[in-house]
């Protein structure tokens, strides 16, 4: 081999390690990395913030808002529910303001923080990933009208396939979304979308793949059944699908920041025992799922969940006036009910302003037999303190 081949060749290996930050030499010991040991479980309250002092002497200090934390840790413990928890998000940098976890001890959880725990099933929330793929992969609009029959607490074989007797009632993709009309999304995902269509857009949406976080956030479970019936009901939110309300949180974020998902982050800042600061929390795009436009159809289709659809009882007074007034809210509800021992899963994600959104909130209410409130109930009194001072 030529001698300027062999420089040549030197050179791009030398590049190479220079550019994962290696030396063609010996390396240095890597960096020790500075969220080690970081524990939101002890996490505490220290005057006008939340920190934690590990150890070896570094102090964190966490991006969580004492007064909504303090707001939803409260409204947890009146309503006593076995498990629960509350994340809001802002929507344009990915930094948490609240992330409020409640537990009994009868309820079991794959993280000590329900916040973090992926076992809840994603139910209707799954819709938001059909709804994109909907709208990305096939001819369908938020105006493509479907008739449907049944489907209301299960999905059939028959509730799949057209029927002029029974099919009497018929909507939009944004109102089928709006109230969570499961026969319509059946329909729609069997007849346009592949098994890896679905797949891929969950798969988009984070849900198989870990959320890159500042402590470590276990993965949501995803599984796409071949079989089509089964296909279908994942499709509509019936199973197959498990996300944790912190994964929650960052889909309705990607949906608020024009289908970018940001990365998530609960530290701030973490100083050294002499003050000096180690690391700081830097806004970061982690992925693009779906496109701007497909985003905005689906923030228009979340309207409906509120003004008129499964969520348009728990945003109003008994005379029907808005609780946050002017500030317009889109979301999308979740309920699945789960068995030995007896679960209610309630969910509400959203974003608000819906038109101008600046943050972005994920609930979750886990009730027993006796029903103590629901998730969007709980979401619109936390978003009223949010924007108490607009109100």
């Amino acid at each position: 081999m030529k001698a300027e081949a062999i420089t040549r060749i030197c050179l791009v290996v030398t590049l190479a390690l220079l550019a994962t930050g290696a030396s063609p030499a010996n390396r240095t010991e890597a960096q020790p990395d500075p969220l080690s040991g970081v524990s939101l479980a002890a996490m505490r309250y220290d005057g006008d913030l939340f920190s934690e002092t590990l150890e070896d002497g570094r102090r964190v200090i966490f991006t969580v808002d004492p007064e909504l934390q303090h707001y939803a840790d409260s409204l947890f413990d009146k309503y006593d529910v076995p498990a629960g928890a509350a994340v809001i998000i802002n929507s344009k940098t990915g930094r948490v303001l609240t992330m409020a976890s409640h537990r009994s001890k009868k309820y079991a959880a794959a993280s000590d923080l329900v916040a973090l725990d992926p076992t809840p099933p994603a139910a209707s929330l799954f819709k938001i990933v059909t709804t994109s793929a909907l709208l990305e992969k096939s001819d369908t609009t938020l105006k493509t009208r479907t008739c449907y029959h049944g489907g209301g607490q299960r999905l059939q074989e028959h509730n799949l396939e057209d029927s002029e007797k029974y099919d009497t009632a018929c909507a939009t993709l944004a109102n089928a979304f709006g109230r969570s009309i499961n026969s319509i999304f059946a329909k729609l995902s069997d007849r346009k979308l592949t098994r890896a269509d679905i797949n891929t857009y969950a798969r988009g949406f984070r849900f198989g793949k870990e959320i890159p976080f500042d402590v470590p956030v276990p993965v949501s479970p995803i599984d796409i059944p071949a079989e089509r019936l089964e296909r279908a009901r994942t499709a509509a939110g019936f199973w197959h699908s498990h996300l944790s309300p912190l994964h929650a949180a960052v889909m309705a974020q990607t949906i608020a920041q024009d289908g970018a998902m940001l990365r998530p982050y609960v530290v701030d800042h973490i100083d050294d025992s002499n003050g000096e600061v180690l690391y700081e929390s830097k806004p970061a795009f982690i992925g693009r799922p779906i496109q701007p436009e497909t985003a905005a159809a689906v923030r228009e289709a979340m309207k409906k969940t509120v003004s008129r659809g499964t969520a348009r009882k728990s945003f109003k007074d008994p005379r029907g006036v808005p609780y946050l007034g002017d500030i317009a809210v889109g979301g999308k509800t979740g309920t699945l009910h789960g068995h030995s021992p007896f679960r209610a899963y309630s969910w509400f994600v959203g974003v608000a302003p819906i038109d101008e959104p600046e943050i972005s909130i994920a609930v979750l209410v886990v009730n027993d037999p006796k029903w103590r409130i629901k998730s969007a109930q709980l979401s619109a009194m936390l978003l009223r303190k949010y924007f108490e001072d607009r109100l």
